[in-house]
């Protein structure tokens, strides 16, 4: 038998049989279990038997605002009222998050002075370099890029204050487009980067002077000079990159930083093309590289051969062309099948085409005039970076320009010129003769669709990955993308300047 003893604060159960509790007794049981747990809780009222339901207790109805909770539901709004009203307090509080002390430059260690925020430039610029320098940058594997071009920032004085002005010079004056003389945040950089090198070559210290870091400085202060138009002085330092490079023991010993001889042949190659100029690597008895082979690349796909027929074409530069149709087809490939090839194929590819291109001469008129100088305009806009820096070839677009003028060819040949040119080295400038020369040879060509152009300019040499979306937009420049048909919109032939 359970009894329970009376008792003003304690309670004592005492059960001598096996015998249930009453239902008093378990209520008395129940109720000291389950003491404070609900504490703290609020436990809505019971709803009574023909009470009507509160249909919409959202604090955005406008039946019911929390206002209303003195009315005939208060009792039902109340605590959904309390409850949102401390959310509310809770929300709106400012949360205090304690600013950083310092910068997270501030702990490493520099070979030279310098204000932190100066290297949190370069690491921002080193983090969207590659899209900006490479226009192959989707398909294309940079090995040991970090362990090249941010370590050294630790070690060597030269090399990190060149890469703080090229840096800030791209933010500065690239970015926004404007020509920007020389401010606080730049040349300062710039003179302490030529006085250590003068310092460092006026040593007897080979390992110093040689070393890549030196070469990447160099081959900074040569790029800075040809953004900024100054192509003599750039030649002047690309010479003196050369001299490093041959005692060096040339080209061929730079296996093991492709990257950084990549770099220093476009700047070579953008002061040529920029000031109409031989380059200064691979001059008069300097053997060029050899043509990369791409046979185990070219495996993959199998790709169908160019439409341009070679029996009218030299045969050297028939071979160019080759390369680098075959080149553009590795490229294709790789970039649907998400893909990559190394920095080496991208090298061996630029340096062989672009220096012979560069090197050969044909006479003005002929198809292998017109020819070089369009797949030395597809080139430059495929392999180097210089026209996303804000520099025109403009020699190249003038001698371009003029060639077609006066050039007979087929209208299929006639039209991958001219897209060519739209998409590469010409202006906006052009397009008043440019946009009327294009459509009468789309007209010739019966293309009324940009799928039609697609298939034309594949068939020569394309890259959809650079040249897509430019060669769309002028083709609905012409063409217009809802027309079904072009010939009525062809214009009298306007003759090219």
């Amino acid at each position: 038998m359970a009894a329970a003893c009376p008792s003003s604060s304690l309670h004592f159960v005492v059960s001598t049989d096996l015998a249930k509790p009453n239902p008093e007794l378990r209520k008395l049981i129940r109720s000291h279990v389950m003491l404070g747990k609900n504490k703290g809780n609020q436990i809505p009222p019971r709803k009574k038997k023909g009470q009507s339901e509160v249909q919409d207790a959202s604090p955005s109805s406008p039946k019911c605002t929390y206002a209303d909770a003195s009315g005939p539901n208060g009792h039902l709004l109340a605590p959904l009222a309390s409850t949102t009203a401390a959310y509310e307090i809770q929300t709106h509080s400012p949360i205090m998050i304690p600013r950083n002390f310092g910068s997270t430059m501030s702990t490493i260690r520099f070979p030279d002075a310098v204000e932190p925020s100066a290297v949190e430039v370069v690491l921002q610029f080193s983090s969207i370099a590659k899209k900006i320098l490479f226009p192959l940058e989707a398909c294309m594997f940079f090995e040991k890029r970090a362990e090249g071009w941010i370590a050294p920032l630790t070690f060597d004085s030269a090399f990190l204050h060149a890469m703080i002005f090229t840096s800030q010079h791209y933010f500065d004056a690239i970015v926004p487009r404007r020509s920007l003389p020389p401010n606080d945040r730049i040349f300062p950089h710039l003179l302490k980067t030529l006085r250590i090198l003068r310092e460092r070559f006026a040593q007897d210290d080979d390992q110093a002077r040689l070393s890549f870091t030196t070469l990447a400085a160099v081959m900074s202060i040569a790029g800075h000079a040809l953004v900024t138009g100054d192509t003599k002085a750039a030649k002047n330092h690309i010479e003196g990159l050369h001299k490093i490079v041959t005692l060096r023991g040339g080209v061929t010993t730079f296996r093991p930083n492709a990257k950084l001889l990549v770099e220093i042949l476009r700047t070579d190659l953008g002061m040529a093309l920029c000031s109409d100029s031989r380059p200064v690597f691979f001059g008069p008895g300097e053997p060029f590289l050899p043509y990369p082979d791409l046979t185990l690349l070219l495996e993959l796909d199998a790709p169908s051969n160019s439409v341009l027929t070679f029996d009218n074409i030299h045969g050297e530069l028939a071979q160019a062309w080759g390369v680098m149709w075959d080149f553009c087809c590795v490229i294709n490939f790789a970039v649907n099948t998400d893909q990559r090839i190394s920095t080496e194929t991208f090298l061996e590819t630029m340096a062989s085409v672009m220096y012979r291109l560069l090197n050969m001469r044909f006479n003005f008129g002929s198809s292998d005039y017109a020819v070089r100088l369009g797949l030395l305009a597809f080139s430059s806009k495929v392999l180097l970076q210089w026209n996303h820096l804000g520099l025109s070839y403009s020699h190249l677009a003038s001698a371009f320009r003029s060639c077609l003028a006066d050039l007979t060819c087929s209208p299929q040949l006639m039209v991958w010129l001219l897209m060519v040119g739209a998409v590469s080295v010409f202006d906006a400038n052009d397009d008043m003769w440019l946009k009327p020369s294009l459509l009468h040879s789309l007209r010739l060509c019966e293309i009324e669709s940009w799928t039609q152009m697609q298939d034309l300019l594949k068939s020569f040499m394309w890259i959809e990955l650079v040249y897509d979306k430019l060669g769309k937009a002028m083709f609905d420049s012409i063409v217009g993308s809802n027309n079904p048909t072009i010939y009525e919109r062809i214009e009298p032939y306007t003759t090219i300047p």
